[in-house]
Formats: C-alpha cells, structure tokens, sequence
C-alpha cells in the first residue's frame, strides 16, 4: 500500500511506514482526497516513545482486516505530535468535550475538512472485558453514521468548533482583577491536593508536577508564607513528601539516571517506561531548586545521575537534546529497566541479591524495577551499592530506541535546568554546557528576522521545516534570561547581548502570536497551511508549562531588567486572563503563578564590579528561589549595590557576605 508517510523523517511515522494502512500527512493534498470522496478522516496522533501508541500500532494497525476498514472508510491522517503539538492540544480538548479519556494514542474522527465529530484513545483489536469498544466495532460504526446521519455529526463538530473558540477567552476579564491574596488561596488549594501518604497532588496515575512544586518552593520566599508558621510547614511538608518520593520511587531511574513519564500506581513505584526530555528538563531545576532550599544528600544524587543520563543516552551541548527515549525494547516495555532474579545476581553477591530482589515492588510483567526501599534488612546505602553493581549488567540488555528529533522547546527547558544546576552544585562546567546549548540553537533554529523553527532532525539528508510555536519562542527567551542572570561570571558585557535577543525574540512572538482582540496569545503560527481547525490559545500547564503563563515570565524579567513600560503593559494585559482560573483552579496555572509570586516578592539585581563575580556566584545557592540577576557595577566607586522589585531604593554594601544575609532575611 502506498503511503505518503514513506518520505517522512519522524520516527513515529517510521515506525507505521510499512503498515498496511495507507497513512497520509496533514497537507491539502489529503483534505482534498477526503472532500472529493466526502470520507471522514481519522487523525491518529502519537510519538515514537509512547507504549501504548506501539500496542495499538502492532494490534490494530498492522492487522489487514483492520486496515481495509481504515482504508475504505476513511482517510487516514498520521501525526507525530512532538511535529504538530497544535493539532494535539486542539484535537486533545476536543476528545475531552466528548466525555472520553484523553491520551495517547489519539484517534479523532473528522468532517473531511478537519473538524472533529467524535474520538478516544487506545482501542483493543477485539473485546477484553474491559469496557473498550474493539476498534473494528467503532470504525463501522462511526462509518455509517456518517453515511445515515451526516447532519447530525456536523452540527456535532460545528459545535465542538465553537466550544473550542470560545474556551480560548472565556476566562478574561476586560480589566485586571488580579489580587495576591490569590497566591495565598492557590497555596491552599494545591496543598490540599496533596498525597500526604506518597506525594504528588492526584490519584494514579501520577506525574511528577514540577510546576506545582517549582510554585510552593517560590512561595517559600514570600514574607506571608514566612509569617504564617502553619503554611509555610505545610508547604514545606508537602515538597519534602513529594520530593523524595520521586528521588526514591521507581519514577526515577536509579541505575542509568532520569526520570520516567508518570507512575501507574499511587506508590510511584511502577512506572510506564518513555523518558522525555521536556520532563527531565523541568525536573532537573526542580531538584536544583529544592536542593538549594533543603541541602538533602538524595536530591544533589537525582540532579547528578540526571545530568549523566542526559549526556550519556540522549545528546550534548554542542549538538542538542534528543526528545524521548522509548518505553519499549524490541516491543517489550520496561525490559531495559526491569530485572530477573537470575542476572541480578551474575551482577551482585547472590544472598544481596536474592533479597533486593524479594523485597522489591512486583511490576506486571513479573520482572523488578530497583529503587530505593525502606527495609530492615539492609540500608540505603547497600541499595545504592547494589544499584551501581548492577549498572554494569544494563550493558547486556538490549537498548531503547531513541528518537533524535531536536525541539526547540524542549532544548530552551534544559538550559534553565542547567543553569539551575550550575548554581548549586556550583559547577562553573554546566554554565558552559547552557551556553554552548545556547549557541547551538541560535545556530540551527533562528532566521534573521527571529522567527524559530520549532524541530530539526540532525544528520539527515532530508531538509526539514517547521514553524515555531508559542512554547518555542517563550522558553527560549526564558532561558536567555536566565542565562543573562549569570551570564557576566563566564564572559563580562554577555548579559546585555542575552537581555536583547530575548527581547527580540520576544516581539516576535508578539507579531506571531498575540490575539489583537483578547487578552492571550496562540499557540499556532496563524501562517499554518493547511491551518488547524481552530486556533487555540493554552491557559493552562500540561506535561509543560504554557506559552501564555511563560510569556507573564519573560515580561515581568525584561521590565525589571529594561523598565520599558511597555513590557509591564504586556503583562497587564496578559494577567486579566488569570483571575478567574486562578479563583476556581489555580493547580492548572502553577507556572503562571510562580511568575505573578516571584513579582510579588520582588525580583532582585546585584550590582557587583567584574571581579566579584564568581565571589558572589558561591552564595547564590542559599537564594536560588528568588528571582535574581548579577548585573556588572558600571561606577567601580559604588561597590556592590541591589535593587529588589519596584522600589527605587538602592541598597550598599561593602561585602558579599552581609548583602546575602540581608537578602535572606528580607
């Protein structure tokens, strides 16, 4: 069967191109075969890492049954999500309206121009007894209600449409209504989502939640919090359980280093196995962050073995960051990771090792997962013993797939998180990893006209193109400001050069992205061709934080470094479209509010002759959870100077070290 997926670059079409389903791209050629049959079309949206999009891949899709179904009934649309996250943010809420779970892989049914009438995600071959319909079974009968009763499922798709359009504003307000006392209800309403018993703030299945937690570490700053003996240890309770569930759990890989997706069970013991970039990214100044608060032995052990991880499996600072690395080996989920009793002990002392592996949480395929466990029997440091015992053994097994693809997005995550490392392990090497990263992307992603592409494959005859969306110009100028903050202890005169080319990124972004009639921004280049359905706006954190709440970030950084009015003006505008989410859902904004709470608090500049740069980098771990920014002192007869916030005042010193213990005490 031909397929147009064939010349595609994406290991997630790769990975269907010899299916016999005949698989077409989001293109005109495709929405014109469908309109000219007046067949619905299928949009089936996954990613290579992603298990159970192989499941239903190998159940469904290479079955030829199955796909004469597809093929006759349908045109069949297949995307790589990490390749269009716009069809799957807009294709995501859609299923969502539908009352079905939503995930990946997901199916969408569709009018013949695109818009959605129906859809789910995974679907069995045949009946298991476990309340899935089977996939042929849903195929037919979608098919003929399309043919008996078209009508009915374009009003559908007209109103799923206009639901979607109308979710994009209907939490603005016309002015600002913002008021902190939100930031101290948010605290509340998060801290009573919280597992007191294993951490996280939702049932299984659980993910690891860095916003939420990045929001709680920066609200520790605040003098409310501080005032408030109750709050701040409940807070503090919260982000210590939480933590060190996920530095001890099975969420984290304690051999080979990183973070898996999400744990299936409330105990984060059993995990589902693709490791993302974007969530290692996030974590990694996470960790940093709580290490500089807590100083605890276990999160400097994550934040080390994660950087090993990174460097060592998926990329480098010369030439980028890989985007996942899949849950399967040779088809088999978690084979990489898991272990049998018998090689655990080729590995290990037999005895050890017939114990570990007893007292270990079972996984569904029978085999163990090392972690850290609480046991009579032996210590935590024999555990970690036997973890570096058995990373010799992981050589023998056979490695997961990798998908190379290079997104921008995700890289820009890596250099806040390599910064954020940088500063408390005080590792001066990592602040050249973030600005080698960074030169990198200037290299492959940026025109002169700072438009961004949003992915790149690398060593690849075939010449890709894409369009950058919101989250790739918004944490990009994000990790230039970041780096701006620190810049000047590497190379004098190298903040200023960061501070511009975040601004000019950033108004960019504004010529690209911002709705001229309602407060936000969209996540799409308007330019698309063919465009999605419906141009959304993303209020709220997913998987990563949103464009709209990262933008509050990059304003709010460049008027206090600039004092330009109009970026506060931008964030003004962009804040009347918090209030109302932040009054009913404030753990769907974590990163927007830990932006509006840094803001509150006040962000910091430190003036300091160039001398005294790397002197004052050494004392930045104990305020890594203030916004702060090391600024060269153009008087050399001022000496060291800060300004915090909006107040005029200009505080001296003499020396570093009362100008830290003054910071920590204000």
């Amino acid at each position: 069967m031909h397929s147009q997926i064939t010349s595609q670059t994406s290991p997630y079409w790769q990975q269907h191109e010899n299916q016999p389903v005949n698989w077409m791209t989001w293109s005109p050629d495709t929405f014109q075969k469908a309109q000219e049959a007046d067949k619905p079309i299928l949009v089936s949206i996954g990613y290579s890492a992603c298990h159970w999009c192989q499941e239903m891949s190998r159940n469904c899709f290479e079955d030829k049954y199955i796909a004469s179904l597809m093929n006759r009934h349908f045109v069949c649309i297949l995307v790589d999500r990490e390749e269009r996250p716009d069809l799957d943010l807009m294709y995501m809420e859609a299923v969502r309206m539908f009352n079905q779970s939503a995930g990946w892989p997901l199916n969408v049914f569709c009018l013949p121009d695109g818009r959605p009438f129906w859809g789910g995600t995974y679907f069995p071959r045949e009946d298991l007894g476990n309340g899935l319909a089977p996939w042929p079974q849903v195929l037919m009968r979608v098919s003929e209600h399309y043919q008996k009763a078209k009508d009915e499922l374009i009003e559908n798709a007209e109103n799923v449409i206009s639901n979607l359009l109308h979710a994009n504003h209907v939490d603005c307000s016309e002015e600002n209504t913002w008021s902190d006392q939100l930031l101290i209800n948010a605290v509340k309403k998060i801290c009573s989502l919280h597992d007191d018993e294993f951490g996280g703030f939702t049932p299984a299945p659980k993910f690891p939640s860095p916003m939420k937690l990045d929001f709680l570490l920066s609200i520790l700053e605040s003098n409310s919090i501080r005032k408030n003996n109750i709050q701040h240890d409940r807070v503090k309770s919260c982000l210590k359980t939480s933590l060190n569930s996920l530095a001890d759990g099975g969420i984290f890989d304690h051999i080979g280093g990183g973070f898996f997706r999400y744990s299936t069970n409330k105990e984060w013991s059993q995990p589902h196995y693709e490791k993302l970039l974007s969530d290692n990214a996030l974590l990694l100044s996470t960790f940093a962050r709580a290490y500089g608060h807590f100083n605890s032995p276990k999160y400097e052990r994550v934040i080390r073995k994660t950087l090993i991880w990174l460097k060592s499996e998926i990329g480098s600072s010369s030439k980028g960051f890989s985007s996942s690395l899949s849950a399967e080996s040779n088809g088999d989920e978690g084979a990489y990771y898991e272990w049998e009793l018998t090689p655990m002990i080729t590995c290990m002392e037999p005895e050890n090792a017939k114990k570990y592996f007893e007292a270990l949480p079972d996984q569904t395929s029978g085999r163990k997962l090392p972690q850290l466990i609480n046991s009579k029997k032996f210590s935590i440091q024999e555990q970690l013993l036997w973890m570096d015992q058995l990373e010799s053994g992981k050589s023998l097994k056979p490695k997961p797939s990798v998908d190379r693809k290079r997104i921008l997005a995700n890289n820009a995550l890596l250099i806040r998180g390599y910064v954020d490392a940088a500063i408390v392990l005080q590792d001066i090497s990592l602040l050249h990893d973030a600005i080698s990263l960074e030169k990198w992307i200037d290299h492959n992603f940026i025109d002169q006209e700072f438009c961004l592409q949003s992915f790149i494959y690398p060593e690849t005859e075939k010449s890709v193109t894409s369009k950058g969306n919101l989250d790739d110009y918004t944490f990009y100028a994000e990790a230039l400001l970041k780096l701006a903050s620190v810049s000047e202890i590497i190379e004098t005169g190298s903040s200023l050069a960061y501070i511009n080319k975040a601004i000019s990124i950033t108004e960019s972004a504004i010529t690209h992205f911002k709705d001229s009639k309602m407060a936000g921004f969209f996540f799409s280049d308007g330019s698309l061709s063919p465009p999605p359905p419906c141009r959304k706006k993303v209020w709220y954190d997913n998987a990563t934080p949103s464009g709209n709440s990262s933008l509050l970030n990059v304003f709010l950084n460049l008027h206090h470094l600039t004092k330009e009015h109009k970026w506060r003006k931008e964030y003004e505008d962009s804040l009347t479209g918090y209030p109302k989410i932040a009054e009913r859902m404030p753990e769907g904004i974590a990163h927007a509010l830990s932006a509006i709470s840094q803001e509150a608090i006040g962000k910091i500049t430190i003036y300091l002759p160039p001398l005294l740069m790397e002197e004052a980098f050494k004392y930045l771990p104990s305020i890594i959870n203030r916004c702060v920014f090391l600024s060269p002192q153009v008087d050399a007869e001022k000496g060291i100077q800060i300004k915090i916030g909006k107040s005029e005042k200009t505080w001296d010193f003499d020396q570093i070290d009362p100008m830290i213990k003054f910071l920590k005490e204000e």
